[in-house]
């Protein structure tokens, strides 16, 4: 997918040819979950219930197909995670709920409001994430069995849910570890990621969103503004970037699959998007998804490498 220094006033729909037979699309290949030890084996467990509105339960069920750390549960198991947040919570502005170096015991859901991701950089407390409406905090210390990287306070009245460390390691543990093995298994054959170890990779992969797009769905429109990265995890997209020196002129394509990625360009050149992308799958593409700030502070090492391949576009 090419994205370019112009931009369309008025991006054109795109009409996407008909897709390809389904014997033609190419799909990943089955992975099977990581061995699990001793150490994290499921124990007999009676996770907390609390009480929620329909509303409230559909509204943790979007946050979650959105999230890597859920996108692998099985319906029953999601169902019981849902049950066991506890809230809403709401936090006026200027609290602190989570502090730097502190034990982690639960994660947060973030339903209304913002929440700002605070460390110490020099011996000054500096603004490094900003979690807004449908984002999760404070689950990588769970994940990792570590102290709190960061804390984390409300920049305005903001609304919570929040999970115990039992009811994460209990059931939400082994399907990360096995959607983990999982993305490692697609994302080790793209030479973008060619030269990171799996430390590395396994921070990326656990900061990455899951969404998915019908076929025709449009991901990205030529001339709007870019806020987003994109791996193709499962499926296809077609990309499509018009001329806008001269609108006769026939329009490059592109068609990106299981493994590609695309809209770097307009994050690393602070630029509007080069071309329009859409789903080219049927019944939908899943995407893996990084935001631009995620992009920034995770995304550092393989950017001379993303530089040396915008010729990839043509």
């Amino acid at each position: 997918m090419a994205e370019s220094d112009e931009s369309s006033d008025e991006p054109e729909d795109v009409i996407l040819p008909p897709p390809p037979h389904a014997a033609v699309t190419k799909h990943r290949t089955s992975v099977s979950a990581e061995a699990f030890g001793e150490w994290n084996q499921r124990v007999l467990f009676s996770p907390p219930v609390y009480p929620k509105t329909p509303e409230q339960v559909a509204e943790l069920h979007q946050v979650a197909s959105r999230s890597f750390l859920f996108y692998s549960l099985e319906l029953k198991d999601l169902e019981v995670v849902i049950a066991a947040f506890k809230g809403p919570m709401v936090i006026e502005p200027g609290l602190r709920v989570i502090q730097e170096g502190d034990d982690a015991e639960q994660l947060y859901v973030v339903t209304a409001g913002a929440m700002d991701c605070v460390k110490v950089i020099n011996g000054e407390e500096l603004v490094v994430k900003t979690c807004v409406q449908g984002d999760l905090f404070g689950e990588l210390a769970l994940l990792y069995n570590c102290p709190r990287a960061a804390s984390v306070q409300s920049r305005e009245e903001s609304v919570l849910w929040e999970l115990d460390r039992a009811t994460f390691g209990s059931i939400v543990m082994e399907g990360v570890q096995r959607k983990r093995s999982q993305c490692l298994a697609v994302l080790e054959k793209v030479p973008l990621f060619a030269s990171l170890t799996r430390g590395e990779m396994e921070n990326i992969i656990d900061a990455l969103r899951i969404e998915k797009f019908p076929y025709g769905s449009v991901i990205i429109q030529q001339g709007d503004i870019g806020e987003h990265f994109y791996i193709v995890y499962e499926g296809q997209v077609y990309a499509t970037k018009h001329n806008v020196e001269d609108p006769d002129a026939e329009p490059q394509t592109f068609l990106h699959e299981a493994g590609d990625y695309f809209g770097e360009l307009a994050l690393l050149h602070n630029v509007p998007r080069g071309a329009t992308v859409q789903s080219y799958s049927e019944p939908q593409v899943t995407l893996l998804t990084m935001d631009r700030g995620t992009f920034g502070r995770l995304m550092g090492a393989l950017q001379p490498f993303l530089e040396q391949h915008i010729d990839r576009y043509g």
